[in-house]
């Protein structure tokens, strides 16, 4: 049975995600013209923490949740203005994970690195529409975003099967075979190198990229 870590002190964590937000409402402009890409992550207490009780530390929920999700939309758009003043094209989304959302992050791109984020998840071919009524009062912002449907996924490939294997005893690596056999066959799509490499991904959630290009 999973056991979560409680989450206390909401007044605190709020004051955490005010702080980091407004921290990372200005752009690095100068980091951007050297590595050519930018973003930014969620770092507040709790939620970025690593376990070392056991206890599963919970996703973001009710108004946490919410003031969250919010304060990505101000990153997004004061990054925006801020990047519509080097007068060339830019890349700016903000990756919603729906089911992770303390992984969320808002990333932009110029230059030769344009495109580097365009590749980031797998976009299914039958697209999905953002569920903007399970956001509340957040819908109309969310709203003014144009939304891509993705998959956060998880994978391994072939050659991980077999080096696990290889450092397991006879009886082990059975009961080991058995189990990379189940994860096979969950996998829901797989990829194929030229070395004849197989990788197979598994879905953990969904990912919604969103950008107000053309609105």
């Amino acid at each position: 049975m999973i056991r979560y870590r409680k989450v206390r002190g909401h007044a605190k964590i709020f004051k955490q995600i005010d702080a980091w937000k407004d921290y990372h409402k200005e752009l690095d402009l100068e980091q951007l013209e050297h590595h050519k890409r930018y973003y930014s992550k969620f770092y507040v207490s709790p939620f970025c923490d690593i376990s070392v009780t056991g206890s599963e530390i919970p996703t973001p929920k009710g108004k946490i949740r919410t003031k969250i999700i919010e304060s990505f939309i101000e990153i997004f758009d004061a990054w925006d203005a801020q990047l519509k003043t080097l007068n060339k094209p830019y890349h700016i989304v903000l990756w919603l994970f729906e089911n992770n959302l303390e992984r969320s992050q808002v990333v932009c791109a110029i230059d030769g690195l344009l495109d580097f984020y365009k590749i980031s998840f797998y976009r299914p071919e039958k697209q999905k529409k953002i569920p903007l009524q399970n956001f509340g009062k957040l819908a109309d912002k969310l709203d003014d975003f144009n939304w891509i449907y993705a998959h956060e996924e998880g994978y391994f490939t072939s050659t991980d099967v077999q080096d696990e294997i290889e450092f397991v005893n006879e009886g082990d690596s059975n009961e080991l075979l058995k189990h990379f056999k189940r994860r096979i066959k969950s996998s829901y799509r797989t990829f194929e190198n030229e070395e004849g490499e197989t990788t197979y991904f598994q879905k953990i959630g969904n990912i919604w990229i969103g950008s107000k290009t053309g609105k």
